[in-house]
């Protein structure tokens, strides 16, 4: 057995376990795009510099195709997941985004005509309670949080992605597909570039550790070890792991930030768990 893609996959769920709590505590000064570009910057112009280097050829379909993966899996998802995390913990939104196995799987189902059992559709509607007790986290007395709304449809992208960036990385390898994605996911981004610049430029000391750490280990070293993965062991099979995300982040959250998951949490983050890694059990024993 090779051991290269498991421990790839402890890197990405550590790293991207540690992204939710930052992300929530850079939200209280960053607005949802200026997180985004201010976490992405550094990696989309690295991923440019990188191709320009290679100075590889590639067809305008599959150019479409390198689009269409950052559009989904880099813009649109940060742009749902960063502005439904500005009314949602961290744990919570950890917990939302797990969904996104099931929507891989049924992805699969419609559009790649694969195969799968009707428990999947179970699976969906057990998210979707789940999804809907975590929405009551901070809003008991008043409305539904659409934010964890927002973030169910964030897994659905990022599901979405993980199936249009695979035959990329069987043609061009994990290391031109990230690069590649990260350019196109960020230069939508660049919209916000001078409002990013000064909101930065004025945040303190612990928030640009944050920022840094988002940038270079959530983001870049995140996204290549889970890139990696995705061409290893294929969309359905790498999500599989992800369900583990949650607990590092709720761990980390309250290491780092005293952040204590809220019982309707713990009671919603639980039937997603519950269901997705009973459903991928049954898939895969």
């Amino acid at each position: 057995m090779t051991i290269k893609p498991f421990f790839y996959l402890l890197i990405t769920i550590l790293v991207w376990g540690s992204s939710f709590p930052a992300m929530s505590y850079l939200l209280k000064d960053l607005n949802p795009m200026e997180l985004a570009l201010g976490r992405f910057l550094l990696p989309g112009i690295l991923g440019l510099l990188y191709f320009l280097k290679t100075k590889l050829n590639i067809s305008m379909r599959d150019y479409l195709r390198f689009f269409l993966s950052g559009f989904f899996g880099i813009f649109l998802y940060n742009f749902f997941l960063n502005t439904g995390q500005t009314s949602v913990s961290a744990g919570a939104s950890s917990f939302i985004v797990n969904c996104n196995p099931l929507f891989a799987f049924l992805i699969g189902f419609y559009l790649l005509k694969q195969k799968i059992k009707a428990y999947y559709w179970v699976g969906i509607i057990i998210c979707i309670v789940g999804v809907f007790i975590i929405s009551l986290e901070r809003q008991l007395d008043t409305i539904l949080n659409e934010g964890a709304f927002l973030i169910f449809f964030a897994a659905f992208l990022t599901a979405s992605y993980f199936h249009i960036v695979k035959p990329l990385i069987d043609k061009y390898g994990v290391t031109i597909s990230l690069s590649l994605t990260l350019v196109f996911g960020t230069i939508p981004m660049l919209f916000w570039f001078n409002s990013t610049l000064n909101s930065v430029s004025v945040l303190d000391e612990k928030s640009i550790f944050a920022l840094v750490w988002l940038t270079l280990f959530p983001t870049l070293l995140g996204y290549y070890t889970w890139t990696y993965s995705v061409g290893y062991f294929g969309a359905n099979k790498a999500s599989f792991f992800l369900f583990l995300i949650p607990v590092f982040s709720i761990i980390i959250d309250y290491l780092f930030l005293e952040n204590l998951p809220s019982l309707t949490t713990l009671l919603g983050g639980s039937l997603i768990l519950s269901s997705v890694s009973v459903i991928l059990y049954l898939n895969f024993k």
